[in-house]
């Protein structure tokens, strides 16, 4: 049907049958299908066509028809292919963002929690000499700095303890009454002058 029309229009365009207006349309159709230009130049130039020559022409109308519909569905779902591809990434890369920044927060506070129970643990460290001859060379002030300096991160008992420490001719610690092993050590280390050195040892840790 649609094929008896196109035909119908372009007799009626050769034989001046037609208005100003549709002439004006199917010229324009005829610059944007080449086929159709073809179709109206050949049948001008045919002075008698019979009907197996408009059955043929009408054939190959159609199949030009069908054609360009068929590459005009095909652009339109590659587009729409294409389309709908980007959307689906742009969706996925919007869903990424949304869980970074739900996981990001939480991980930096537990960093940051993490950091506050890793914090430095300080103690305030004070030394009362009471009796006994021994002291450090370096002086009670020294010995205090570094017991609070090799305690630090450490779980130390707090509170007051009474120390005595004894030593050789060399200086070397030979006796001592504290249980800490962590404080025996900075004991031996200590260098000392005298033989009994007895003190009370303060230790709490830094507020």
């Amino acid at each position: 049907m649609e094929n008896n029309y196109q035909l119908s229009r372009i007799h009626n365009y050769i034989h001046d049958l037609m208005s100003r207006e549709e002439m004006h349309a199917l010229e324009r159709e005829a610059l944007e299908d080449p086929f159709l230009q073809d179709a109206i130049d050949g049948y001008r130039m045919q002075q008698g066509v019979d009907a197996k020559q408009l059955s043929l022409l009408q054939q190959r109308l159609a199949a030009r028809v069908d054609s360009l519909a068929g590459e005009r569905s095909k652009r339109f779902y590659s587009w729409q292919r294409l389309a709908v591809g980007m959307a689906a990434g742009v969706m996925f890369l919007i869903v990424c963002i949304l869980i970074l920044m739900r996981y990001l927060p939480n991980q930096n506070t537990a960093d940051l929690t993490e950091v506050e129970i890793m914090s430095v643990k300080e103690y305030v460290v004070q030394v009362i000499p009471s009796a006994g001859d021994a002291q450090p060379v370096q002086g009670w002030q020294h010995l205090e700095g570094r017991i609070a300096k090799g305690l630090e991160n450490n779980i130390v008992e707090e509170g007051e303890k009474h120390v005595r420490l004894l030593f050789d001719e060399r200086g070397k610690l030979t006796v001592s009454n504290v249980r800490n092993g962590l404080l025996n050590q900075i004991f031996e280390e200590e260098e000392w002058k005298g033989k009994e050195a007895v003190f009370s040892l303060k230790v709490n840790a830094k507020k």
